[in-house]
């Protein structure tokens, strides 16, 4: 080990900004990837922490456990001492009415790929000493003030020291040399400001949250009267979920904690909910009466223990690995939305990549142009996910459409990014990564045009589509996502992979023909022109001779043996909506729309 120089000569191969969640895990990661690498950590607050921390972030998914789980060899610890978590849960439907006749989205048993959900406070101090009793110099009550970089450290030449200067906990002040520096620091993004990187992100949405120091889960909310809701609870690991209340505009989570506190919190659009109807803990709870009256009513004599507000959360950025050795990880570097709990996976793919990079240069291999690939690959993915977590608002309104929303956004998820995470594919050669890139960006085209057809659906549908279904499992076993989503689990080669994503893609794009017809199909021959307009379906290649459009206007039998396995699999979890017009007819007046539109465009 090499952390006593850090001491000694104050300098260090790394030294890490921040000693929150992204610095902690960046700095065991180091330690297990890069054993020679001196890595320093920086952190303003001291010990003792408390079990029970009020930080977001405290549910995982695929990725980001995935990562903590075998890339940081926790699962032990995590499976010990924090919530295996049972997926993420939706309930729509009239947000006023009776809490169990609102449709519920979610899985029907735990899913087979383990989540986690993190306590932070209690992960954070576990952290520490984990990390300390591996080599790392970790100062606390250290307040970074300043970084200076040496702009002319990159590439190949013989780097200078970058140098970063803290204040400790008695107030005198240090220096410290770096060969990579890090920030860790969250939403202060010193270097992001520092560099003037930070881009806006065009999701003006805020949220309030806050714990309380008990267990509240949705059977709560529901009387023990209603056997066949509490009955659709097999094994009783309902609670164990991200449970999301989801509304017009806005989306409540619930998160159950290790610690017995449960971690609240409504996230709403600016449009629909201006950000002062629910920033104090008295409007919080006045927005829970207003739109979540059962959940307002179960909380009514349950004081926070803590509260938190921040409007616009969302910021991306166009770089955050830089072959001048330094880097922004976590929510330092970029962030996107809490809906599908995709901080982990980011703070996971950003550290899993300076590791990478910070052990490609201590051998002497750092390469600019695979620096660059690998901070174009965080920057198209983050902003595909802004896009996919964005404009919303009218969507959560009907649950039925949001549970096709949901089909898309998990088959995107599983098959492209979580895969790439799962099957290693950084480590591809730069011709390779281009290759994966390629993929991703039709993904990322065919993302804009799911999510325009999903959003043009919930604006333009008269009522609400609600009812079908009490329970929309999700996954639904078996089918094309469920696929998805144990094939993660499968090893494969890098050749293997990128044939199954090429093939995936097709898939993905007889996924956006579904939306189209779920879509046309529930809004009628009144609005099919309309939808066309808005949608823009002629970017979609779409005509009625389309075999899918086919497929839907034959007699019954000759029909389910000609639809593509993925809208049968919809078909039998969403249900399927009666139409006394032809598919091909309501899908020739969207297109009539569609390219009517594009005309205008084109003589304005």
């Amino acid at each position: 080990m090499r952390s006593d120089r850090v001491g000694a000569r104050r300098q260090a191969d790394v030294v890490i900004c921040g000693g929150g969640l992204a610095g902690l895990t960046l700095a065991r990661q180091l330690r297990l990837e890069v054993p020679a690498a001196a890595v320093l950590v920086l952190e303003r607050t001291t010990r003792p922490l408390p079990d029970a921390c009020h930080k977001v972030g405290e549910s995982t998914i695929e990725l980001g456990a995935h990562y903590l789980a075998h890339t940081l060899g926790l699962e032990a610890y995590l499976r010990r001492e924090h919530i295996l978590k049972n997926g993420l849960r939706f309930f729509g439907g009239d947000t006023a009415g009776t809490f169990g006749e609102r449709p519920e989205i979610g899985p029907s048993e735990p899913p087979v790929i383990p989540a986690f959900q993190l306590d932070r406070g209690k992960l954070e101090r576990d952290l520490r000493a984990m990390v300390e009793a591996e080599g790392v110099t970790l100062v606390e009550g250290a307040m970074v003030e300043a970084v200076a970089l040496d702009e002319g450290s990159s590439g190949s030449a013989a780097p200078g020291a970058h140098t970063v200067t803290y204040r400790d906990a008695a107030g005198a002040s240090h220096t410290v040399a770096a060969r990579w520096v890090v920030d860790a620091m969250g939403r202060r993004r010193l270097l992001q400001k520092q560099l003037g990187l930070r881009r806006p992100a065009s999701n003006p949405q805020s949220a309030a949250w806050f714990r309380v120091a008990e267990r509240v889960v949705p059977a709560d909310l529901v009387a023990p009267s209603v056997r066949a809701w509490h009955a659709r609870d097999v094994g009783g690991s309902r609670w164990r979920s991200t449970s999301h209340l989801i509304g017009r505009g806005y989306w409540v989570w619930m998160i159950p904690l290790s610690t017995g506190f449960t971690s609240l919190g409504v996230v709403a659009d600016a449009a629909a909910h201006p950000f002062a109807s629910f920033n104090t803990p008295e409007r919080a709870r006045a927005f829970l009466r207003a739109h979540e009256p059962a959940l307002a009513a179960r909380l009514e004599d349950v004081a926070f223990a803590d509260f938190r507000a921040m409007p616009d959360y969302s910021y991306l950025s166009e770089r955050v690995l830089s072959a001048q050795r330094w880097a922004s990880v976590g929510e330092a570097g970029f962030f996107v939305d809490p809906l599908y709990s995709l901080g982990g996976d980011f703070l996971g793919l950003g550290n899993t990549f300076v590791a990478a990079l910070v052990a490609d240069d201590l051998s002497g291999h750092l390469d600019p142009a695979k620096v660059d690939e690998l901070n174009a690959f965080l920057y198209e993915t983050s902003r595909d996910a802004l896009r996919t977590t964005s404009g919303n608002s009218a969507i959560f309104a009907h649950a039925r459409i949001f549970a096709a929303k949901l089909w898309w956004d998990f088959f995107h998820y599983w098959s492209f990014f979580a895969a790439y995470f799962f099957q290693q594919l950084w480590k591809l050669d730069l011709r390779e990564h281009h290759a994966v890139r390629a993929i991703g960006h039709r993904y990322d085209a065919l993302n804009v045009v799911a999510q325009r057809v999903l959003e043009t659906w919930a604006e333009l549908s008269p009522e609400r589509l609600d009812g079908r279904r009490a329970f929309m499992p999700l996954p639904m076993f078996p089918s094309v996502l469920a696929d998805q989503h144990l094939a993660l689990t499968e090893p494969r080669t890098p050749e293997q992979t990128l044939a199954k994503m090429a093939g995936d893609v097709q898939t993905a794009e007889a996924l956006v023909r579904e939306l189209v017809v779920l879509a046309l199909r529930d809004l009628g021959p009144a609005l099919a022109r309309r939808f066309g307009e808005v949608a823009r379906l002629d970017t979609l290649g779409f005509v009625p001779s389309d075999p899918r459009v086919v497929a839907d206007d034959l007699p019954r039998r000759a029909r389910v043996e000609a639809l593509p396995p993925i809208a049968r699999d919809m078909e039998r979890a969403l249900g399927r909506t009666s139409s006394s017009v032809a598919t091909s007819a309501l899908l020739a007046a969207a297109l009539d729309g569609a390219r009517a539109a594009s005309s205008a465009d084109s003589a304005a």
